[in-house]
């Protein structure tokens, strides 16, 4: 099994907390192996800034080998990636 990256998000993904989150996130991409996890078990609302980063994260793996994966997502913000579209194509597991 390869290695994984779990980056833990915070309470709110928003344009206070994305920025942060875009930068563990292209750490973990630019550390050239294994999947990126993204736990968002403590997660209860995300913006657009916050989906940006996801779908940023996703075009930069692709073709690589290498996955993105949300894990313990909330009904609310599973109802934001449902509505948004983004459920069709990020990968969700649970922990």
């Amino acid at each position: 099994m390869s290695e994984e990256h779990v980056i833990r998000t915070e309470k709110r993904i928003d344009t206070k907390t994305a920025p942060a989150l875009d930068k563990d996130v292209s750490a973990a991409i630019a550390a050239g192996s294994g999947d990126i996890i993204i736990d968002m078990a403590d997660t209860l609302y995300i913006s657009s800034m916050g989906l940006r980063v996801l779908l940023s994260a996703k075009k930069k793996l692709r073709n690589t080998g290498r996955s993105l994966r949300v894990r313990n997502v909330c009904q609310t913000v599973m109802e934001v990636f449902d509505i948004t579209g983004y459920s069709g194509f990020l990968d969700f597991e649970e922990a």
